[in-house]
């Protein structure tokens, strides 16, 4: 989720001709950016071969490390770079599904499936295969949604963002503390359908670059976050998603907290009038 016009967007159109680069130069289809976007989907792509090995915990540290190193970091190299295309961005959009949905709903299933909530084992089976296929096809309908019923306020995500969904539940399950309180996993039950149903909500989720507008020291919020989580990992890394899961309640909270209510009224004015012309 480097970029919202990357991540949650509609795609434009195909005959649309790549943009120029540098000196006026034609962008290559993949270039240095795009190797950073392959880092995050490699990310996804071993966070599920360890799913399927039982490692549910490494499977969410591969997803981390594939977004700090890989997805924070193309939308910068693009655009410093001056080598944003359309490749980019439908290739950026497709890596985000498979290491934001596809892989966390990999480890959902993988953690509720070798729990034990007193189910018999087909039925516990179910259960898992229902909270993590739920992310998968959540973020599969909210792409879907957003190519055909765009909602376009500058700053403004509609819905939980995808990756926002998929980070909160794969910390929730991995944390060292509070699924293994009495009835944690049965609050996971509860919160992952609950973000499922946030993401498909048109409520707004302002995203850092809104934020920073209001609160000065956003972006100080944001590094200490990053160093925090990287600390964490390095020093303490069974408490990394414990950590994680607090800045992801954490955002979830604040970006209600950055939006003023003139902000909020024209964002909803927005969302009515777009979604009044996609019926017509």
């Amino acid at each position: 989720m480097s970029t919202q016009a990357s991540s949650e967007a509609p795609a434009p159109s195909e005959a649309t001709p790549p943009a120029a680069g540098r000196a006026g130069r034609p962008d290559r289809w993949f270039g240095i950016k795009d190797l950073f976007t392959t880092i995050n989907a490699m990310g996804g792509v071993v966070a599920i071969c360890l799913c399927i090995e039982g490692q549910p915990f490494w499977a969410g540290v591969s997803m981390l490390l594939g977004y700090l190193f890989g997805d924070t970091l193309d939308g910068y190299v693009a655009r410093k770079l001056g080598t944003s295309n359309q490749f980019g961005a439908e290739y950026d959009t497709i890596a985000d599904h498979l290491s934001h949905c596809i892989a966390p709903g990999a480890i959902v299933y993988t953690v509720y499936r070798g729990v034990d909530l007193g189910f018999p084992p087909w039925a516990q089976q179910g259960l898992a295969i229902v909270l993590g296929g739920s992310i998968m096809v959540t973020a599969s309908i909210r792409h879907a949604r957003n190519i055909v019923r765009p909602i376009e306020v500058k700053g403004i995500w509609a819905g939980l963002p995808r990756t926002v969904l998929g980070f909160l539940a794969v910390a929730y399950v991995n944390a060292r503390l509070a699924p293994h309180l009495p009835g944690g996993y049965w609050v996971g039950v509860v919160l992952i359908p609950a973000s499922c149903v946030a993401a498909l909500t048109y409520l707004p989720f302002p995203s850092h670059r809104m934020a920073r507008g209001h609160f000065g020291y956003v972006r100080i919020v944001i590094l200490f976050a990053f160093l925090t989580t990287i600390g964490i990992g390095v020093v303490y890394p069974e408490f990394v998603f414990d950590l994680l899961l607090f800045w992801m309640l954490g955002y979830s909270t604040a970006s209600w907290m950055s939006m003023t209510r003139p902000e909020r009224d024209r964002y909803f004015e927005t969302v009515r009038r777009a979604l009044a012309e996609a019926k017509t």
